[in-house]
């Protein structure tokens, strides 16, 4: 019997137009019916998830920052936090601004970054959404900001192929971090020693539950940890070919309702 139940969110709750499907949010209610707690496990920081809480109707610990950050979405409830120390942060920003990549800054109060598309698309998120649930996006050039806010992640942005591999070996000689890719073009750069694995570990240990009683789903190489972490280990149909040679059990697209399909073939 599965007591926890852990889901990544893009590409695998979330279908291709960022939505929560029916079947998904059905089943998930199915699980939290008969006793089993479910998490969720993000690259996100919480600034750009308070819609899909009151969504997923959520009301446990969320992982977030890919494992840098454990809380409470609606209390003031910090189960685990870590951060990124400033002056690797600076070191990373620099990096970035050597190659033109985009980046963004992720905090448990805001997300700081230069425009970008990416920042431009948060904007347009939020001009749809209610005051409770909008993100504190602050756009500035000025990196005194470091000295205000602490990260706990920082996500890269490089389109270009080949540039993406030369940040790879740029990122590589950076001590002290973690990093790891959420998608295509996507690098998210955290911590020493975090991941959605050894979080989801933490989680575990504080409830008392097992590891033969966790179920995982992702789709991202970002979820490798948990995914192979967990007593079953979910892949999305969609899920990068990596990830799915390790998983337990490869499931349907997200846009197919793969966790729900999953749900309902092995704990209903």
């Amino acid at each position: 019997m599965y007591k926890l139940a852990v889901f990544d969110m893009d590409g695998t709750v979330l279908n291709s137009n960022h939505l929560v499907t029916t079947e998904n949010l059905k089943a998930i209610k199915y699980l939290r019916s008969i006793g089993v707690k479910t998490i969720i496990a993000t690259g996100r920081p919480s600034e750009l998830l308070k819609k899909y809480m009151y969504d997923l109707e959520v009301d446990d610990y969320v992982i977030s920052c890919n494992g840098s950050v454990i809380s409470h979405p609606f209390k003031d409830d910090v189960l685990y936090e870590s951060t990124l120390e400033k002056d690797k942060v600076s070191e990373i920003i620099d990096m970035c601004e050597e190659g033109n990549h985009d980046y963004l800054v992720y905090t448990r109060d805001a997300i700081i970054t230069k425009d970008n598309p990416r920042a431009r698309w948060f904007k347009e998120i939020n001009k749809m959404l209610g005051e409770k649930e909008k993100g504190n996006l602050i756009e500035t050039e000025d990196h005194s900001f470091i000295k205000t806010f602490i990260p706990n992640k920082i996500l890269v942005l490089e389109k270009d192929p080949v540039k993406y591999q030369e940040l790879i070996k740029k990122v590589s000689k950076i001590e002290g971090i973690e990093f790891t890719q959420s998608w295509m073009g996507a690098m998210d750069i955290s911590p020493l020693n975090n991941s959605k694995g050894i979080a989801v570990k933490k989680l575990a240990n504080h409830f008392g539950i097992n590891q033969d009683e966790i179920i995982a789903f992702g789709d991202q190489l970002n979820d490798m940890s948990m995914i192979t972490y967990a007593g079953l280990g979910v892949a999305m149909g969609n899920a990068e070919e990596e990830l799915k040679e390790v998983a337990n059990y490869i499931t349907d697209t997200n846009d197919n309702d793969g966790v729900a399909k999953a749900i309902y073939k092995f704990v209903k």
